[in-house]
C-alpha cells in the first residue's frame, strides 16, 4: 500500500528555520513510552529542559514523526487461533473476533475488527503456522478461499494457537492493519519515536563533550522504520578528489531483530564537472562500520548501557578512510563501472530491476576521471523514482566497486 511506503525527505525539504529543537519538547514523543523513566535517568535530564538540541533538520523529523503518531496507533493483541477468521470482502484480510485484553480496542467498543495484512505481515502470519505461507499465498491469489478456510478449521483443532499480533489503527480512516507477529515475552518495544529521542539526545550531548557538530542531511521513513544520516564536522582530505565526511546513520525498525543502531557511512565531497559541490553517500557491510546496536530482545538497563559504545564512531571513520583513500589513485575507472553495470544487470533485489534499464543507460559513458566517475554514481541514486530499499541496495554496490573492486 502507498500509504506504507518508505518516503525520503532531504535538507533542502526541511522548515526554512530549522536549526534544532528544545529538550522538554522533543520528550512529548515518548512521555507515554514504557521507556521514558529510562531515558530521563540515562540522560540525567527531566521533562522541563529547555535546553535547544542545534542539530539542524531536528524540528523538521520531530514534527513528521509526531504527525505519524497521530495518525497510526499501535497495538499488541494477543488471539488465540480459535478467536481467528479470514474475511475477503476487499482482498485477504484477518478478523480477530476476540478483542479482550486490549483496553484500547476494548474501549473503541467494537466486538471484533478486519486487519489486512501490509509489508510481510502476511508471510509473517502464516509462517508462523507450520510454515505454510508459500502454501497460503498460492491459495490466495488463486482465491482458492474454500481450501484456506478449510486449512484454517483443521488447524484450530490441533491444540491452542496463541500469539501476539501487532496491529495498526489508522485513525483518520478507522481501519485496522496487521503488521506482524511478535514476541510474547522477549520483545522490547523500541520504536521509532525512541529512535529519534535517543538520536537527538546522544549527538547532544556529545556536541557538549566534544568539538564535533552534527546536522541531519535527509531521513527515510515509514510507520515502523526509520533510517537518519547525520553529517558531522569531521572530515579528511582526499588529495585530487575533495574531502571525506563523517557522517552516521541511526535507524531502527519496530520488527525486525536489531531495531535501534547506529553505524558509520560516510560522504564524498567533491566538485563536479560544472564546479558544484555535490555529496556522495555510500557504505560498507555493517559489520565493519557498527557503532552500536540494541534488539528489541534486549532489556532497558542493557539497551542504554549500549549508547556507551558510541566511542567507536572515531575510530571507525578512521578505517574508512584509509580504505576509501585508494580512490585518489584510481586509473581504471572504466572497470569500476562495469562491475557497478554488471552488478545491476544481475541483481535480483525487486527495486533494482524495475529500473534496471533507467540505471544501465546512465552508466553507459566513457569515463575519464574520478569526479565523472563520482558524478556518475550520485546520478544512480538521484534517478527520478528510484525507490528508498533501492537506493540502500546502490550504497553498499558502489562502496565494494569503488574501494574492493569486486
Amino acid at each position: 500500500m502507498d500509504k506504507f511506503s518508505k518516503q525520503s525527505i532531504n535538507k533542502e525539504n526541511f522548515f526554512p528555520v530549522d536549526d534544532g529543537i528544545e529538550i522538554g519538547v522533543l520528550l512529548t514523543l515518548i512521555e507515554k513510552s514504557d521507556y521514558y523513566k529510562n531515558i530521563l535517568e540515562y540522560f540525567n535530564i527531566d521533562a522541563k529542559n529547555n535546553s535547544k538540541i542545534n542539530v539542524k533538520g531536528a524540528k523538521t523529523l520531530f514534527t513528521v514523526i509526531k504527525k505519524l503518531n497521530e495518525k497510526y496507533i499501535k497495538e499488541d493483541l494477543t488471539s488465540n487461533l480459535n478467536d481467528i477468521n479470514f474475511n475477503y470482502e476487499k482482498g485477504f484480510a484477518i478478523q480477530f473476533n476476540n478483542l479482550a485484553g486490549n483496553q484500547y480496542l476494548t474501549n473503541l467498543e467494537i466486538n471484533s475488527l478486519k486487519a489486512t495484512p501490509i509489508h510481510s505481515g502476511e508471510r509473517d502470519f502464516f509462517s508462523n503456522l507450520y510454515e505454510i505461507d508459500k502454501y497460503a499465498s498460492k491459495l490466495i491469489k488463486n482465491k482458492f478461499n474454500d481450501i484456506l478456510d478449510q486449512n484454517l478449521a483443521l488447524l484450530k483443532t490441533k491444540g491452542e494457537h496463541v500469539k501476539k499480533y501487532r496491529l495498526i489503527h489508522d485513525i483518520e480512516d478507522n481501519t485496522f492493519y496487521f503488521r506482524a507477529i511478535v514476541s510474547e515475552d522477549r520483545y522490547q518495544n523500541y520504536d521509532n519515536s525512541l529512535t529519534v529521542v535517543v538520536a537527538l539526545l546522544k549527538l547532544h550531548f556529545e556536541m557538549i563533550a566534544t568539538d564535533v557538530i552534527y546536522d541531519l542531511d535527509f531521513f527515510e521513513y515509514n510507520e515502523s522504520f526509520i533510517r537518519m544520516f547525520f553529517k558531522t564536522s569531521e572530515t579528511k582530505e582526499l588529495k585530487g578528489v575533495g574531502f571525506l565526511e563523517n557522517a552516521l546513520q541511526v535507524s531502527n525498525d519496530e520488527i525486525k531483530r536489531e531495531a535501534l543502531k547506529f553505524s558509520n557511512v560516510c560522504s564524498i565531497i567533491f566538485e563536479d564537472s560544472k564546479n558544484n559541490k555535490q555529496s556522495l553517500f555510500i557504505k560498507p557491510k555493517d559489520i565493519k562500520t557498527k557503532v552500536l546496536s540494541i534488539t528489541h530482545g534486549t532489556g532497558p538497563t542493557k539497551a542504554f548501557k549500549n549508547l556507551e559504545d558510541f566511542v567507536k564512531s572515531k575510530e571507525n571513520f578512521s578505517n574508512l578512510y584509509r580504505e576509501i583513500e585508494a580512490i585518489t589513485k584510481l586509473k581504471d575507472h572504466n572497470q569500476i563501472v562495469h562491475l557497478v553495470r554488471s552488478k545491476i544487470d544481475n541483481s535480483n533485489t525487486v527495486e533494482i530491476k524495475k529500473f534496471k534499464d533507467d540505471l544501465m543507460k546512465i552508466l553507459l559513458i566513457e569515463i575519464k576521471n574520478t569526479t565523472q566517475l563520482l558524478e556518475t554514481f550520485n546520478k544512480l541514486m538521484f534517478l527520478e523514482g528510484l525507490e528508498i530499499d533501492a537506493k540502500e541496495y546502490l550504497r553498499y554496490l558502489i562502496y565494494e566497486a569503488l574501494i574492493n573492486r569486486k
